[in-house]
């Protein structure tokens, strides 16, 4: 405000102008606005990255606690199939030839099958979601 102007208002209220300061003019408003758009998408794309952060990690313990229970599971049908299959070989148990290679065949299908579950369900492939997410902000 130009000095004149300043002095003519009364004395009270020439304090308070010269407290509010300069005049902005468009572009610093616009300068200011870009700067506000910009804190606040970078704002929420930290939010966005911490709470993804922190969703793999709880996903991946868990995972991997699931992974091992399975993997353990197998692991004991395996020595029990296996067990079972020496014992019938030695004649200890006694089963009909038939009968014992269906069981073999049959949990040798499931142990397979439980590994490809495993793969596929607990170890999905990642999707560009997150990605495209980040694009759209």
């Amino acid at each position: 405000m130009p000095q004149d102007l300043l002095n003519a208002l009364p004395p009270e209220l020439r304090d308070q102008v010269a407290a509010v300061g300069e005049q902005v003019n468009p572009g610093e408003l616009e300068s200011f606005e870009r700067l506000t758009r910009a804190r606040d998408q970078s704002y929420k794309l930290q939010t966005l990255v911490t709470a993804w952060k922190l969703q793999h990690e709880a996903e991946r313990t868990l995972r991997q606690k699931v992974a091992w229970y399975i993997l353990g599971a197998l692991a004991f049908q395996i020595l029990l199939v296996n067990t079972c299959f020496f014992l019938i070989g030695v004649n200890v148990l006694h089963v009909d030839a038939g009968l014992s290679k269906i069981f073999v065949l049959a949990v040798f299908t499931e142990i397979v099958s439980m590994v490809l579950i495993v793969l596929r369900y607990l170890f999905p492939q990642v999707g560009n979601e997150f990605l495209q997410l980040i694009k759209d902000l």
